[in-house]
């Protein structure tokens, strides 16, 4: 890997996002484009995200929840994701 290769890897953060609601007040769309979505937080590495994803999920147990839904939809995208930028 070339050493500018390596540079532009080390700068990709990742978010932990969470999808809109939608017209329930439990329900999410998940099928929304990610730029639609909430960035709940920013981490550093993959596993982070991931981590804080099980988490915020676990934190999150009673049904009536309403961020039960939308944590068990979230997902870890990297801050350089094209999807972020659509319209």
């Amino acid at each position: 890997m070339k050493p500018r290769h390596a540079a532009a890897l080390a700068l990709v953060g990742w978010y932990l996002m969470i999808p809109p609601r939608s017209s329930g007040q439990k329900a999410v769309d998940s099928g929304a484009p990610l730029s639609k979505w909430t960035v709940s937080s920013a981490y550093d590495a993959a596993h982070e995200c991931e981590g804080a994803k099980f988490l915020n999920r676990e934190g999150h147990k009673q049904d009536t929840d309403p961020l039960k839904a939308a944590f068990d939809a979230a997902q870890c995208i990297a801050t350089d994701d094209p999807r972020l930028k659509e319209k």
